[in-house]
């Protein structure tokens, strides 16, 4: 996308490791344009490929008798896992040790919160107080709010910012996009997906089961945003309300879900350099097929087709009943 000479990057919302990506590729923006940008997030990746970590069981013998990208059926990563489930964070790293914050400190913070004219970065954390979202902006931007994005509670203690604890955001804004859409003078959003919305069969192994309910977890806060999207678009579409405060947004996707689907859950949590790389051609691929499909779309129409994510009774479990105070009457009395 970077490549593209067409496309201008004004805003980037990222959640997790979208928050790692929003910072990465602001800072490289704001150095050198897109360029740099693609020189930034490359080092990037490849440090976080050379942090000791599970890749590490990759060497080591499976149950499954082939080599495959996951550790599902690795007996180490399986105790590991297990212990995850049994003890919490502040039991097995009570040093707080999160890899992540040293190679954080390539980017320019200080530039990004004061030059009003780089790209705007919005990023999403979960209060574990409240459990409402906060997503921190330009101003805002720390180390500590990267991490805090991308803190899954199993792994990592609470990130503390402004006295508040914050986990990852993927359980309430997976990415945030009201910012875009509310915030910026975009044209276009152009959605990049990692977490697979649809799966053909029916997971059964224990870990497999809770991959799934995290990936519709994290996928229903982003699904009931493009709903609200699509509802406005339908409304001005109709009439219902005039251009001002609100205006058309085309939405786009890019996605490679039946590909990252497959590679099975425990595959996340690899840091492995080849696999890091195997990932970015995938996306390569994905965007090049997006762009030569859709490239004249952009600035003049949606290429996804929001009208089925219109809340109706038909798509909804349950149905709200909207009242009103009738006239000369107090509430308490109706």
């Amino acid at each position: 996308m970077l490549e593209e000479p067409c496309f201008e990057i004004v805003a980037i919302s990222g959640t997790s490791a979208g928050a790692m990506n929003a910072g990465v590729l602001a800072d490289g923006l704001r150095r050198g344009g897109a360029a740099e940008a693609r020189v930034t997030l490359r080092q990037y990746w490849e440090d976080v490929g050379r942090v000791p970590g599970l890749a590490a069981l990759r060497g080591l013998p499976s149950m499954g008798g082939t080599e495959t990208w996951h550790f599902d059926h690795n007996p180490l990563f399986l105790w590991f896992d297990m212990l995850n489930r049994i003890l919490s964070p502040y039991q097995t790293n009570p040093l707080n040790y999160n890899p992540l914050r040293g190679l954080l400190e390539r980017i320019d913070f200080e530039g990004l919160r004061r030059d009003t004219d780089a790209a705007r970065v919005y990023i999403c954390a979960t209060n574990v107080r409240t459990g409402l979202r906060r997503v921190f902006v330009n101003a805002e931007l720390s180390p500590d709010v990267l991490l805090a994005s991308a803190c899954l509670p199993h792994m990592f203690q609470a990130v503390e910012i402004d006295g508040e604890l914050y986990w990852d955001g993927g359980y309430t804004g997976n990415p945030a996009l009201a910012p875009l859409y509310m915030r910026t003078t975009a044209t276009d959003v152009i959605v990049v997906g990692i977490n697979p919305m649809v799966r053909d069969t029916a997971p059964r192994t224990s870990r497999d089961i809770i991959n799934r309910i995290d990936e519709i977890s994290f996928n229903s806060t982003f699904m009931l945003e493009l709903a609200a999207i699509a509802l406005v678009e339908e409304l001005l579409e109709s009439g219902a309300i005039v251009q001002g405060r609100f205006r058309p947004m085309f939405i786009h996707a890019i996605g490679a879900g039946a590909t990252l689907g497959s590679l099975g859950a425990s595959s996340k949590l690899t840091n492995d350099i080849a696999f890091l790389r195997h990932l970015h051609e995938i996306g390569r691929r994905a965007a090049q097929a997006w762009i030569k499909e859709n490239l004249e779309a952009v600035g003049r129409r949606s290429t996804v087709d929001l009208s089925g994510l219109i809340p109706t009774g038909d798509n909804f479990a349950t149905v709200p009943v909207a009242i009103k105070q009738k006239p000369g009457e107090e509430a308490g009395q109706t």
